[in-house]
């Protein structure tokens, strides 16, 4: 019966640490709304940059159509590298710290982050014609 016991919490704590974790959300190939694709790549990159700005992500240029994004918070960060072009945008993840990550699992607030920062560039981008 102690054995039986063991083994039932050993599965509880098992299922309450996946829990905690899951695969990292990477966006491989998002497409650019039919009427941003139409803007230079300059202006991409500002309504990305603008995007993810609202919830403090900071960027670095790498080139023209690569950027590197960080978010850093009291405990937790993470750096994603965003490319693009006039058809799409991809978002994927380079690392994290206080995340809890192992191998391709990560803490659900890694990926509600990137989930974030997707939406924000797609609306930026809707928006982006609108603005010149």
């Amino acid at each position: 019966m102690m054995n039986f016991r063991f083994a039932a919490m050993g599965a509880l704590l098992l299922l309450a640490a996946c829990a905690s974790s899951q695969p990292i959300y990477d966006v491989p190939s998002h497409p650019v709304p039919t009427a941003a694709q139409s803007l230079s790549l300059e202006r991409i990159e500002s309504a990305i940059v603008d995007a993810g700005k609202t919830r403090n992500w900071r960027f670095e240029r790498v080139s023209l159509g690569t950027l590197h994004a960080s978010q850093v918070q009291q405990k937790y960060s993470a750096e994603v590298e965003i490319v693009f072009n006039a058809k799409t945008f991809s978002i994927r993840h380079l690392s994290s710290t206080g995340m809890n990550e192992t191998g391709n699992m990560v803490h659900p607030h890694y990926n509600m982050w990137v989930h974030n920062l997707e939406h924000d560039i797609e609306t930026y981008l809707i928006n982006a014609p609108l603005s010149r």
